[in-house]
């Protein structure tokens, strides 16, 4: 595969990495926290705890593939290496949706949670012309040229971890000193499978590390820290919300308040405006950067495949004045503006990272290529592997393999309707990658 080398400044350290990888990851179980405790039940942190193993496992590949392959791209550029320009296509693209979803989801997001401060916000159609009015203004940021740095992120990661151990301190003091809820756990199976149909696709985000790995000081050393400490902080902060939202009895507050489920989690506990403002305003900040980090990193993907030649070149347009990708932020934010319309949490909710499962699963056959194909490459991360046949295969590709596919089952089975959704998106990938493909050799 011919080699295009593009050269960044590397600047970003674990703690730059760290908080743009955890801004992203937590945005999505901020938005879907309340969806999935309306599903799960009491089972609630059984079924994020058994969904953080998603994060982990694509994590410790990303890991892998990352200490060895020091280079700008991500699963994209992982796949494409690995298995071909084809499927590296359906990789890029399948991502290029959630991240659609992600400017979707972040901008209705943060409306719902600035509900406590304005609460006609989180009604319809208010809320879907707020999400709207927020896409656009991030939108023409963007083609302006304007971008927020990683710095910005670890503050803003900052306010955000404080307003969430306020809520997490506060309320586990509240729960102790009134009395634990020991809520009746009994197996049921519908809880399990609808809980884990949400969870599993609870914690994406983590791509956007692997994305910048280019931009990396000492990538051998910061990425594998970063996604650590990302999928480590994830899990403990989802786990912590989901035991508190149990243990306190507010499992229906939660379940009832989908668009700001934090935000009437603290207003059930704490009894305080100012405690709940704050707690609510510090989320919808997360939430706007990722309305942020989805634009930038759908541009940067239609950008990188139009280059690469699997998409047309048009799309890989520049401005002449502001020297943006215009062409792919505005497709990007009108697509995403389709989504927000209709102002509803569930539908986001029940489209989201199904697109980003698939890719998953692609991930964890390209490391198996990738132990056995590039054997010289020095590789400063390693996961446990066996040797099956003289073929090494990685464990976590092993576990990934039937964690993933366990996940589209469950989609299939439980939400056929919005897997049509996605596989019309990629059939329209498709149709655009075949005729750009045909049309380069006429």
């Amino acid at each position: 595969m011919t080699e295009k080398v593009t050269w960044l400044k590397r600047d970003l350290g674990t703690l730059e990495l760290l908080a743009l990888g955890y801004s992203d990851v937590s945005s999505t179980y901020y938005f879907t926290l309340g969806i999935v405790a309306l599903n799960s039940g009491p089972l609630l942190p059984i079924t994020m705890l058994l969904g953080s193993l998603s994060l982990w496992l694509v994590g410790l590949a990303y890991t892998e593939f990352g200490s060895a392959i020091p280079r700008t791209g991500g699963a994209y550029y992982y796949i494409r290496r690995e298995l071909g320009n084809t499927w590296g296509f359906i990789t890029g693209w399948l991502l290029s949706f959630d991240q659609i979803l992600m400017i979707a989801y972040g901008a209705l997001g943060t409306v719902n949670y600035l509900s406590i401060i304005i609460p006609t916000a989180s009604r319809w159609p208010m809320n879907s012309v707020l999400s709207i009015l927020i896409i656009v203004m991030i939108m023409i940021i963007n083609i302006l040229g304007v971008k927020a740095s990683a710095r910005f992120n670890l503050t803003l990661l900052i306010i955000d971890l404080l307003g969430i151990m306020t809520l997490l301190v506060l309320g586990y003091y509240m729960v102790i000193s009134h009395g634990v809820i020991m809520p009746r756990l009994p197996f049921n199976y519908n809880y399990l499978t609808h809980g884990l149909t949400y969870s599993l696709r609870g914690y994406t985000g983590i791509d956007v590390i692997a994305q910048s790995t280019g931009e990396a000081v000492s990538p051998s050393l910061s990425i594998p820290r970063a996604i650590i400490g990302v999928s480590a902080l994830s899990t403990v902060v989802a786990l912590l919300l989901s035991l508190l939202t149990t243990l306190s009895g507010a499992l229906t507050i939660v379940s009832t308040n989908v668009g700001d489920p934090i935000g009437a989690l603290a207003e059930y506990l704490l009894h305080n405006i100012y405690l709940s403002i704050y707690i609510s305003a510090s989320i919808a900040i997360v939430l706007l950067i990722s309305v942020n980090a989805g634009i930038v990193d759908f541009s940067r993907s239609i950008y990188a495949m139009s280059e690469d030649g699997l998409l047309p070149r048009r799309l890989s347009s520049v401005n002449g004045r502001y020297r943006t990708p215009h062409l792919a932020i505005i497709t990007s934010s009108l697509t995403a503006m389709l989504f927000t319309a209709p102002g509803s949490v569930q539908l986001i909710a029940d489209s989201y990272a199904i697109a980003s499962t698939i890719v998953y699963l692609m991930t964890m056959i390209a490391l198996i290529a990738f132990r056995n194909k590039e054997t010289h490459l020095v590789r400063y991360f390693r996961t446990p592997g066996i040797t099956v046949r003289q073929m090494k295969v990685p464990v976590v590709s092993i576990i990934g393999i039937i964690v993933y596919v366990l996940s589209i089952v469950l989609i299939v089975l439980i939400k056929s309707i919005y897997v049509l959704v996605v596989l019309t998106w990629l059939l329209i990938g498709l149709l655009i990658y075949l005729v750009n493909k045909s049309s380069q050799h006429t």
